[in-house]
């Protein structure tokens, strides 16, 4: 019997001393500025003493599943509480641990705790307590080691809170608000180090480990994409241990649930130009954690073109003297528009090359340039103008009513010819998706263009130039970015 006891009450012991109520108290937390806090504090003490203690709440939260964490304000409070009330707060929670959190002021740097004996019987408790937070602040914050000190001044505005309430507790000034202690003090960077320190402090002091069923930290990035022309927002995480699902949330929003894997992208109603926030919560059967690096926003990108280079070289098309226009591709480009010497010539290229031979004369200069278009708008080429000069090639295309360029090639027919306006062209063994007809005068002005969708190998369409005056006209058909010409003969 005696030994049935004695395992008892060592379980006993052991759960009590795993299930611990712990009570953390952000200091002052009425109002933003000086002039609206009873105390005189300013927005730093009043934020920073609250975004710690959330922090550190959230630390307890995710690993210690067996203590209870509470806090005698969680926002900015609409009415003041007084440290008596906290004290009460602290009290009727069961607190085993209090711990105070504030900022000083008055021209100094460092951290320092200070812990109240008057009418206490827990005073080692107390002490053991302050210098453990005092000693792993200074040493986790970088901070110059002020002082821990007994201050039994229960009646000075903050220190209150210690002697009305029976839990061992202690009060931890970070650092000063009105000297270069405040670059830490803003920093989320820092404020999180802090509260990894009071958590490493509380349970050092508890003598727990903490083991918990809950999901383990992890941290996301998150990435603004563009596929083709549609914005998207990318988010990557590291995999939380234990965990089996996750939950997005896009602007504070649960967005979408239920994700395995470790990533997720977000492309529904994306646009360019606005910021979105997301933040990921992981889950098990036992519960969710967000994510250890918090929020992370982004400005959705443009997917407009992106940069290209074009090259122009001087080539013959059989015995034609042709310049050979080739570009990079430009990403998320759908076409392409081809200027020649300084007005556009070939609109909505399609692929990375096009073999300009028409009114191409051998030892003439010509200059090139490009836009690369979609729907979100146009990007000129990066390297600029491009100059070549046409060479001569060994013999003249012969210009008849059938233009065959090669076997197994491209062809096409224009008949009648001479013509009285309305010609027929008719094209076959076509491998693309549409033809594109321009009709020059011999000054090489355009005076006619049209353009047809190609369902099959053969085409056969009509062109009227009936309003043309009589003269003689070159037909060019651009065609799997090449070019084809005709001489016509309007009557």
């Amino acid at each position: 019997m005696k030994q049935i006891s004695t395992i008892l009450f060592a379980l006993f012991t052991a759960i009590t001393i795993q299930a611990q109520v712990v009570v953390i108290d952000p200091g002052h937390g009425y109002g933003a500025t000086t002039s609206d806090n009873p105390d005189g504090r300013t927005a730093t003490e009043i934020e920073t003493s609250l975004d710690v203690g959330l922090r550190t709440r959230t630390l307890i939260q995710n690993s210690c599943s067996s203590w209870t964490v509470h806090m005698t304000r969680t926002t900015n409070l609409n009415s003041w509480t007084s440290v008596t009330q906290r004290a009460t707060m602290s009290n009727n929670w069961g607190a085993d641990r209090l711990l105070s959190i504030h900022c000083n002021a008055g021209g100094g740097t460092g951290t320092e705790t200070f812990y109240c004996t008057y009418d206490d019987t827990t005073t080692a408790a107390d002490i053991a307590f302050a210098q453990k937070i005092q000693n792993d602040m200074a040493t986790n914050g970088s901070w110059s080691n002020r002082r821990c000190v007994e201050d039994n001044s229960f009646l000075a505005y903050h220190l209150g809170v210690l002697r009305y309430s029976s839990a061992t507790g202690c009060l931890n000034e970070l650092g000063f608000v009105d000297t270069s202690d405040a670059t830490k003090l803003t920093s989320p960077t820092w404020r999180a180090t802090f509260a990894n320190s009071y958590f490493s402090s509380l349970k050092s002091n508890l003598g727990t480990t903490c083991s918990s069923s809950l999901p383990g930290s992890f941290s996301l990035t998150l990435t603004p994409e563009c596929s083709g022309t549609t914005s998207q927002m990318r988010l990557n995480w590291t995999a939380s241990t234990g965990a089996t699902s996750y939950d997005v949330y896009r602007n504070g929003s649960l967005y979408a649930s239920d994700i395995t894997g470790t990533q997720f992208l977000n492309t529904y109603l994306i646009t360019p130009g606005t910021s979105y926030s997301y933040y990921v919560k992981a889950k098990n059967s036992a519960g969710g954690t967000n994510n250890s690096n918090g929020t992370r926003t982004a400005t959705a990108v443009g997917c407009v073109p992106g940069a290209f280079t074009v090259s122009t070289t001087a080539t013959c098309s059989a015995s034609t003297s042709a310049i050979n226009v080739t570009w990079t591709a430009s990403t998320n480009a759908t076409s392409y528009d081809i200027y020649r010497n300084g007005n556009l010539y070939a609109p909505d290229v399609t692929g990375t090359s096009f073999l300009n031979t028409y009114l191409i004369t051998a030892g003439t200069n010509y200059t090139y340039s490009m836009v690369a278009k979609n729907s979100a708008g146009t990007t000129n080429n990066s390297n600029g103008t491009r100059s070549v000069t046409a060479i001569s090639c060994a013999a003249k295309i012969s210009e008849d009513n059938v233009n065959h360029i090669a076997s197994g090639t491209p062809a096409f027919k224009v008949y009648p010819n001479p013509t009285s306006g309305l010609i027929s062209v008719s094209l076959n063994n076509i491998n693309s998706a549409k033809a594109a007809f321009f009709v020059f005068d011999i000054t090489g002005k355009q005076v006619y263009s049209s353009e047809s969708a190609i369902k099959e190998k053969d085409l056969v369409t009509e062109i009227n130039i009936e309003k043309l005056p009589s003269g003689t006209y070159i037909l060019l058909v651009q065609l799997d970015n090449k070019e084809y010409s005709q001489k016509i003969i309007k009557q």
